[in-house]
Protein backbone atom coordinates (compact mmCIF):
# COMPACT_ATOMS: atom_id res chain seq x y z
CA UNK A 1 0.00 0.00 0.00
CA UNK A 2 3.32 2.25 1.04
CA UNK A 3 4.68 1.83 -1.80
CA UNK A 4 1.63 2.47 -4.35
CA UNK A 5 0.97 5.67 -2.23
CA UNK A 6 4.78 6.62 -3.54
CA UNK A 7 4.56 5.91 -6.70
CA UNK A 8 1.25 7.86 -7.22
CA UNK A 9 2.81 10.49 -5.70
CA UNK A 10 5.93 10.74 -7.42
CA UNK A 11 3.68 10.67 -10.90
CA UNK A 12 1.46 13.53 -9.91
CA UNK A 13 5.05 15.84 -9.03
CA UNK A 14 6.29 14.39 -12.26
CA UNK A 15 3.31 15.78 -14.07
CA UNK A 16 3.53 18.90 -12.19
CA UNK A 17 7.20 18.88 -13.60
CA UNK A 18 5.98 18.80 -16.90
CA UNK A 19 3.40 21.19 -17.35
CA UNK A 20 5.34 23.90 -15.66
CA UNK A 21 8.14 23.09 -18.00
CA UNK A 22 5.36 23.32 -20.85
CA UNK A 23 4.30 26.61 -19.27
CA UNK A 24 7.89 28.04 -19.20
CA UNK A 25 8.41 26.95 -22.67
CA UNK A 26 5.35 28.03 -24.15
CA UNK A 27 5.96 31.75 -22.22
CA UNK A 28 9.38 31.65 -23.91
CA UNK A 29 8.45 31.08 -27.23
CA UNK A 30 5.61 33.84 -26.38
CA UNK A 31 8.50 36.08 -25.43
CA UNK A 32 10.71 35.58 -28.78
CA UNK A 33 7.54 35.51 -30.81
CA UNK A 34 6.86 38.99 -29.61
CA UNK A 35 9.90 40.46 -29.02
CA UNK A 36 9.72 44.30 -30.43
CA UNK A 37 12.03 46.11 -32.27
CA UNK A 38 13.13 50.59 -31.92
CA UNK A 39 12.64 51.97 -34.74
CA UNK A 40 13.34 55.49 -35.56
CA UNK A 41 12.35 56.87 -39.10
CA UNK A 42 11.81 59.61 -41.83
CA UNK A 43 10.92 60.09 -44.79
CA UNK A 44 10.08 62.98 -47.49
CA UNK A 45 7.57 62.17 -50.82
CA UNK A 46 7.84 64.10 -53.51
CA UNK A 47 4.47 64.11 -56.05
CA UNK A 48 6.41 65.44 -58.70
CA UNK A 49 8.39 63.41 -60.06
CA UNK A 50 8.90 65.46 -64.06
CA UNK A 51 12.54 65.67 -62.97
CA UNK A 52 14.91 63.13 -63.74
CA UNK A 53 18.33 63.35 -62.22
CA UNK A 54 19.92 64.47 -59.07
CA UNK A 55 21.88 67.53 -59.11
CA UNK A 56 23.97 69.51 -56.64
CA UNK A 57 22.30 71.82 -54.46
CA UNK A 58 18.76 69.76 -55.03
CA UNK A 59 16.27 70.46 -52.68
CA UNK A 60 12.83 69.24 -52.44
CA UNK A 61 10.41 71.41 -53.71
CA UNK A 62 7.67 72.35 -50.24
CA UNK A 63 5.05 72.65 -52.77
CA UNK A 64 4.90 69.15 -53.60
CA UNK A 65 6.61 67.45 -50.96
CA UNK A 66 5.27 65.52 -47.94
CA UNK A 67 7.53 64.84 -45.04
CA UNK A 68 6.65 62.32 -41.87
CA UNK A 69 8.43 60.95 -39.03
CA UNK A 70 7.87 58.71 -36.47
CA UNK A 71 9.42 56.39 -33.89
CA UNK A 72 8.02 52.97 -32.96
CA UNK A 73 8.95 49.86 -31.15
CA UNK A 74 7.34 46.68 -33.53
CA UNK A 75 7.78 43.25 -33.84
CA UNK A 76 9.99 41.70 -36.57
CA UNK A 77 6.94 41.71 -39.32
CA UNK A 78 5.93 45.19 -38.18
CA UNK A 79 9.55 46.68 -39.33
CA UNK A 80 9.57 45.14 -42.25
CA UNK A 81 6.92 46.59 -43.41
CA UNK A 82 7.63 49.87 -42.33
CA UNK A 83 11.05 48.94 -44.53
CA UNK A 84 8.90 47.68 -47.71
CA UNK A 85 7.42 51.47 -48.05
CA UNK A 86 6.42 52.52 -51.64
CA UNK A 87 10.01 54.30 -53.18
CA UNK A 88 7.94 55.10 -56.62
CA UNK A 89 7.65 59.19 -54.86
CA UNK A 90 9.72 58.80 -52.20
CA UNK A 91 13.22 60.67 -52.58
CA UNK A 92 14.23 60.17 -48.86
CA UNK A 93 14.15 57.69 -46.12
CA UNK A 94 16.82 57.63 -43.07
CA UNK A 95 15.29 54.61 -40.38
CA UNK A 96 17.45 53.58 -37.11
CA UNK A 97 17.73 51.89 -34.26
CA UNK A 98 19.12 51.74 -30.92
CA UNK A 99 17.70 48.65 -29.73
CA UNK A 100 19.25 45.15 -29.75
CA UNK A 101 18.67 43.83 -33.52
CA UNK A 102 20.76 40.60 -33.57
CA UNK A 103 17.59 38.32 -34.34
CA UNK A 104 16.25 41.10 -36.54
CA UNK A 105 16.51 39.85 -39.64
CA UNK A 106 15.70 42.30 -42.83
CA UNK A 107 16.45 42.71 -46.72
CA UNK A 108 15.82 45.58 -48.67
CA UNK A 109 15.69 46.60 -52.97
CA UNK A 110 16.68 49.63 -53.93
CA UNK A 111 14.48 51.10 -56.70
CA UNK A 112 16.55 52.80 -59.89
CA UNK A 113 16.26 56.59 -60.20
CA UNK A 114 13.85 57.44 -57.10
CA UNK A 115 15.21 58.01 -53.93
CA UNK A 116 18.14 60.71 -53.14
CA UNK A 117 19.42 59.56 -50.03
CA UNK A 118 19.14 56.14 -48.13
CA UNK A 119 19.89 55.36 -44.51
CA UNK A 120 19.57 52.22 -42.86
CA UNK A 121 21.02 52.60 -39.67
CA UNK A 122 21.35 48.97 -37.41
CA UNK A 123 18.17 47.90 -38.93
CA UNK A 124 19.24 43.58 -39.30
CA UNK A 125 20.17 44.30 -42.91
CA UNK A 126 21.57 40.98 -44.35
CA UNK A 127 20.99 41.71 -47.88
CA UNK A 128 21.28 44.96 -49.99
CA UNK A 129 21.01 45.04 -53.75
CA UNK A 130 19.76 48.37 -55.99
CA UNK A 131 17.49 47.05 -59.54
CA UNK A 132 16.45 45.72 -61.21
CA UNK A 133 17.55 47.68 -63.81
CA UNK A 134 16.48 47.34 -67.75
CA UNK A 135 19.23 47.09 -70.32
CA UNK A 136 22.39 49.73 -69.69
CA UNK A 137 20.02 51.76 -67.79
CA UNK A 138 21.81 53.56 -64.52
CA UNK A 139 20.74 55.38 -61.69
CA UNK A 140 20.91 59.29 -61.53
CA UNK A 141 19.71 60.09 -58.25
CA UNK A 142 21.01 58.09 -55.25
CA UNK A 143 23.86 59.99 -54.07
CA UNK A 144 23.99 59.06 -50.52
CA UNK A 145 23.81 55.35 -49.21
CA UNK A 146 24.43 54.64 -45.55
CA UNK A 147 23.76 51.48 -44.10
CA UNK A 148 26.01 50.97 -41.14
CA UNK A 149 25.26 48.58 -38.26
CA UNK A 150 24.10 45.85 -40.16
CA UNK A 151 25.51 42.16 -41.31
CA UNK A 152 25.96 43.01 -45.20
CA UNK A 153 28.80 40.36 -45.77
CA UNK A 154 28.45 41.24 -49.91
CA UNK A 155 28.98 44.35 -51.53
CA UNK A 156 24.98 45.61 -53.07
CA UNK A 157 24.50 44.07 -56.59
CA UNK A 158 24.13 47.42 -58.68
CA UNK A 159 26.29 49.21 -57.32
CA UNK A 160 28.21 49.60 -60.36
CA UNK A 161 25.29 51.49 -62.12
CA UNK A 162 25.26 54.53 -59.45
CA UNK A 163 26.37 57.59 -61.76
CA UNK A 164 26.20 60.41 -58.73
CA UNK A 165 26.76 58.71 -55.57
CA UNK A 166 28.40 61.52 -53.46
CA UNK A 167 28.70 59.35 -50.21
CA UNK A 168 28.65 55.40 -49.61
CA UNK A 169 29.04 54.34 -45.57
CA UNK A 170 28.67 50.63 -44.99
CA UNK A 171 30.39 50.90 -41.74
CA UNK A 172 30.37 48.31 -39.15
CA UNK A 173 28.91 45.04 -41.48
CA UNK A 174 30.74 41.64 -42.57
CA UNK A 175 32.66 42.69 -45.63
CA UNK A 176 35.46 40.08 -46.57
CA UNK A 177 35.90 41.62 -50.04
CA UNK A 178 35.64 45.44 -51.42
CA UNK A 179 35.79 45.48 -55.46
CA UNK A 180 36.35 48.76 -55.91
CA UNK A 181 36.10 49.25 -59.85
CA UNK A 182 31.80 48.46 -58.54
CA UNK A 183 32.24 52.05 -58.18
CA UNK A 184 33.59 53.29 -61.38
CA UNK A 185 31.01 55.29 -62.09
CA UNK A 186 30.74 57.14 -59.24
CA UNK A 187 33.37 59.35 -60.07
CA UNK A 188 32.04 62.18 -57.96
CA UNK A 189 32.25 60.31 -55.13
CA UNK A 190 33.49 62.13 -51.88
CA UNK A 191 33.13 59.47 -48.82
CA UNK A 192 33.92 55.83 -48.87
CA UNK A 193 33.73 54.86 -45.40
CA UNK A 194 34.20 50.92 -44.82
CA UNK A 195 35.58 51.00 -41.31
CA UNK A 196 34.73 47.92 -38.75
CA UNK A 197 34.29 45.28 -40.89
CA UNK A 198 36.37 41.78 -42.15
CA UNK A 199 37.70 42.99 -45.61
CA UNK A 200 40.61 41.04 -46.31
CA UNK A 201 40.87 42.37 -49.88
CA UNK A 202 40.54 46.02 -50.99
CA UNK A 203 41.01 45.56 -54.98
CA UNK A 204 40.33 46.63 -58.12
CA UNK A 205 40.81 44.76 -61.50
CA UNK A 206 40.45 47.96 -63.66
CA UNK A 207 42.06 51.65 -63.54
CA UNK A 208 39.44 53.44 -61.51
CA UNK A 209 39.28 57.34 -60.38
CA UNK A 210 38.12 59.29 -58.21
CA UNK A 211 38.37 62.94 -58.59
CA UNK A 212 36.55 64.52 -55.84
CA UNK A 213 37.37 61.59 -53.06
CA UNK A 214 38.10 63.49 -49.96
CA UNK A 215 38.06 60.25 -47.33
CA UNK A 216 38.54 56.81 -47.36
CA UNK A 217 38.36 54.90 -44.24
CA UNK A 218 39.65 51.53 -44.08
CA UNK A 219 40.42 50.91 -40.73
CA UNK A 220 39.82 48.15 -38.44
CA UNK A 221 39.79 45.47 -40.74
CA UNK A 222 41.94 42.43 -41.63
CA UNK A 223 43.97 43.64 -44.61
CA UNK A 224 47.20 41.75 -45.51
CA UNK A 225 48.17 44.41 -48.63
CA UNK A 226 46.43 47.22 -50.28
CA UNK A 227 47.91 47.91 -53.68
CA UNK A 228 46.47 51.64 -54.27
CA UNK A 229 48.27 51.42 -58.23
CA UNK A 230 45.21 51.74 -60.09
CA UNK A 231 42.83 53.84 -58.29
CA UNK A 232 43.43 57.49 -58.82
CA UNK A 233 42.28 60.34 -55.84
CA UNK A 234 44.33 63.30 -56.20
CA UNK A 235 42.11 65.40 -53.29
CA UNK A 236 42.39 62.46 -51.03
CA UNK A 237 43.01 64.14 -47.81
CA UNK A 238 41.71 61.73 -44.99
CA UNK A 239 42.72 58.39 -45.23
CA UNK A 240 42.00 56.28 -42.30
CA UNK A 241 44.23 53.02 -42.41
CA UNK A 242 45.23 51.97 -38.87
CA UNK A 243 43.74 48.56 -37.18
CA UNK A 244 44.97 46.60 -40.09
CA UNK A 245 48.17 44.58 -38.12
CA UNK A 246 48.62 42.66 -41.05
CA UNK A 247 49.40 45.44 -42.95
CA UNK A 248 53.03 46.07 -43.59
CA UNK A 249 52.92 48.87 -47.05
CA UNK A 250 50.74 50.03 -49.46
CA UNK A 251 52.05 49.40 -52.82
CA UNK A 252 52.05 52.69 -55.07
CA UNK A 253 51.65 54.64 -52.70
CA UNK A 254 53.52 58.21 -52.61
CA UNK A 255 53.49 61.80 -51.63
CA UNK A 256 53.50 62.58 -54.76
CA UNK A 257 49.93 60.60 -55.99
CA UNK A 258 48.24 61.52 -52.88
CA UNK A 259 49.86 65.14 -51.83
CA UNK A 260 47.27 65.98 -49.05
CA UNK A 261 47.46 62.55 -46.97
CA UNK A 262 49.57 63.55 -44.27
CA UNK A 263 51.21 60.15 -43.38
CA UNK A 264 51.06 57.34 -41.32
CA UNK A 265 51.83 56.89 -37.51
CA UNK A 266 54.90 55.06 -37.34
CA UNK A 267 53.76 53.87 -33.63
CA UNK A 268 50.46 52.93 -34.54
CA UNK A 269 48.60 49.66 -34.95
CA UNK A 270 49.71 48.34 -38.02
CA UNK A 271 53.55 46.30 -38.68
CA UNK A 272 54.41 49.00 -41.00
CA UNK A 273 57.69 48.03 -43.06
CA UNK A 274 59.73 51.09 -41.77
CA UNK A 275 61.32 51.46 -44.62
CA UNK A 276 58.34 51.70 -46.79
CA UNK A 277 57.59 54.21 -44.48
CA UNK A 278 60.44 56.44 -44.24
CA UNK A 279 60.34 56.48 -48.16
CA UNK A 280 55.88 57.87 -48.09
CA UNK A 281 56.32 59.83 -44.84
Amino acid sequence: MTATLTASVCLLLLLAGIGNFGSDAARSSTKVATQLYHLEWNRVQETDQSWRCWTEGYRPNAANSNKMHETTNGTEAEVRRILGFNQSTTVLFMANSNSDNQNLRTEFTIAPSRMVRLSLDNVGLERLEIGPFAGNENDCRLADLSVPRNRLSEVPQGLDRLTVLRKLDMRHNALVRFPLDRLRKATKLKRLLLAHNQLEAFVTDDQVSFGELQELDLSHNRLKALDSTRWSAPVLASFHVDHNRMLTAIEGWSKTRFPLVRGFDPAGTNNWNQTWLKSVQ
